[in-house]
């Protein structure tokens, strides 16, 4: 490959990146920081609705960071003023990065659980809403998978105990015998919870 061939798709990549920016990415985390639920905006066409107002409402973060860059006056070390280029997109990329993590913990993205457990989080219902049956599910399975993680935590801890117990003195083993029997009971409460969501959720499948 040319070098002007290069050239020429890293400076298209450059342009689109911009556009991308300037016109798209921080309206549309911002309306999913807004509204976190699938179908909140429109149950038939909310994809839409959210590209749509994503664009308007990109334009428009765009036009206030470039207001607050000019408020600030002149750059004193290079007599120029701070609406340039690299400030603007600096600051449109950490707010991108703000309404994606706002969206992120209002549940807009439901997809993080493949990533990561831990970063699963589901949108709460408003006011006089219902979840739906895809949200109830995953509620369900979210709040199975944090017990079954628990469950295994508190059985090392038991087995810990127990081994930690062999080792000990008759003073120190005491010790560990309560925290043995403490994790036990919470133990026997995480599988009674588990046993109870897992019956409730093959009722409503069967």
């Amino acid at each position: 490959m040319s070098d002007d061939v290069l050239g020429a798709i890293v400076a298209t990549a450059r342009v689109i990146g911009a556009l991308v920016l300037l016109f798209f990415l921080p309206g549309f985390l911002l309306i999913n920081a807004l509204y976190p639920r699938k179908g909140e905006l429109d149950r038939e066409y909310d994809a839409l609705y959210r590209v749509t107002l994503g664009i308007v409402l990109s334009i428009a973060v765009t036009v206030f960071w470039s207001f607050f860059l000019n408020s600030l006056g002149v750059n004193e070390a290079t007599g120029l003023g701070y609406v340039v280029g690299p400030n603007i997109a600096g600051g449109l990329i950490g707010l991108s990065a703000s309404f994606f993590a706002l969206g992120w913990w209002r549940g807009a993205y439901p997809w993080m659980a493949r990533v990561h457990p831990a970063l699963a989080r589901v949108p709460k219902p408003g006011p006089g809403e219902l979840l739906t049956e895809d949200e109830r599910d995953h509620r369900v399975r979210l709040k199975l998978q944090q017990l079954a993680e628990k469950r295994e935590a508190l059985r090392r801890a038991i087995k810990d105990a127990e081994r930690r117990m062999r080792l000990q003195s008759a003073d120190a083993r005491s010790h560990y015998e309560t925290l043995r029997d403490k994790s036990r009971a919470e133990l026997r409460s995480v599988e009674a919870e588990l046993k109870k969501l897992e019956e409730e959720r093959a009722a409503e499948l069967y």
